[in-house]
């Protein structure tokens, strides 16, 4: 395979080399000087006519980049030219926990004693920083706890997958959502050359999403913040970046300091309701005229507008919430219902005095 994809380069590069052994040391010498990562060798595909560079599509991606962006074109077919579609990561993208499972089931991976137990430590182990982040953003600290959380299980779980594949994959491969993926992809080509990552070795979640925060890689760009003041941004280790980026994120998306996100709701008839449950993603009627449709608040209430959240508590049974902005603020990080509510109740345990 090595062989192959050496004489593959040199179609690409227009190298030229005497023996195998020497277009292989090519190979590798080529992908450093480029700032293209060794490690997409080991997943490369056989020849260049089976890899991405050989697509028109991606050829007319890169001559976008080099003509726009400036960017080294022999990077670009370089790194291309090393990698093919990632099948799962389309089987994954159209099969995600937070679509096809139910909250009684979805809310578990989330809500044990471990994790709660372990925010807490989290907390207790960046309090400085939190503090310093509820005071400049105004976004309450165990909120943010309960975020990376979910996300990461505290940076835990980031991810092992290289983002540039897996991007690509679903730039090119992934016609449902391609124009938004292309635009991450060209975002985190433009970050690697920024932080000088060598393309492919950056690793992340099967949808490309980065570090102990999850950042695609338009928001790494707009977003992330050197929260530690050490001159790098680095959302892998530094919990205080992680902890300022997440607190930067959801102020720019509206959080408001202290709100509520919701309430429980009685609902008189859920047929009657049934078009407004989950509907849109923002708040759109007063408490006077959800109580018109025999929706009341159980407990007490702020008079703002407020949306009609449905989720199944049970096999059987469906829980209703009335939702203020924070609340969609929230799904602005991942735009499902089930995740904001499973931030939110672990957010409210982290923050409980309950033992154990």
């Amino acid at each position: 395979m090595m062989i192959k994809l050496a004489l593959g380069m040199l179609l690409v590069l227009g190298l030229s080399g005497c023996s195998s052994l020497s277009q292989s040391k090519e190979t590798l010498q080529e992908g450093n000087r480029l700032g293209v990562s060794n490690t997409l060798l080991e997943d490369a595909p056989d020849s260049y006519k089976d890899s991405y560079a050989a697509d028109p599509e991606v050829q007319a991606f890169i001559k976008r980049m080099v003509r726009e962006d400036h960017y080294n074109k022999a990077t670009l077919e370089l790194a291309f030219s090393r990698i093919k579609p990632r099948e799962t990561v389309i089987t994954k993208s159209n099969n995600q926990p937070e679509v096809i499972t139910p909250f009684y089931e979805y809310r578990k991976n989330f809500l044990t004693k471990k994790r709660i137990r372990e925010g807490r430590a989290f907390a207790k182990k960046n309090r400085y920083w939190l503090q310093k982040a509820q005071k400049e953003y105004g976004v309450d600290w165990h909120v943010i706890v309960a975020l990376i959380g979910v996300e990461t299980y505290y940076g835990r779980i980031t991810g092992g997958k290289d983002v540039f594949t897996s991007l690509a994959t679903l730039a090119f491969n992934y016609p449902r959502r391609q124009d938004y993926f292309q635009d991450e992809l060209r975002a985190y080509l433009l970050l690697a050359r920024k932080e000088g990552w060598k393309i492919g070795e950056t690793d992340g979640s099967y949808s490309g999403a980065m570090g102990m925060v999850q950042f695609m890689p338009t928001n790494y760009q707009k977003l992330a913040v050197d929260f530690d003041g050490d001159g790098h941004v680095d959302l892998w280790k530094s919990d205080a970046d992680a902890i300022g980026s997440v607190a930067n994120y959801l102020k720019h998306h509206g959080w408001e300091y202290g709100k509520p996100c919701l309430i429980l709701a009685q609902v008189r008839n859920a047929d009657k309701v049934s078009e407004w449950v989950n509907f849109q993603r923002k708040p759109v009627k007063t408490a006077v005229e959800w109580s018109q449709l025999g929706v009341l608040p159980s407990q007490p209430f702020l008079p703002e507008k407020m949306g009609l959240i449905g989720l199944r508590t049970a096999e059987n049974k469906t829980t209703y919430w009335l939702a203020y902005e924070n609340f969609y603020t929230i799904m602005d990080y991942n735009p499902s219902r089930r995740y904001a509510m499973a931030v939110l109740e672990l957010a409210k345990s982290i923050d409980s005095n309950d033992a154990d």
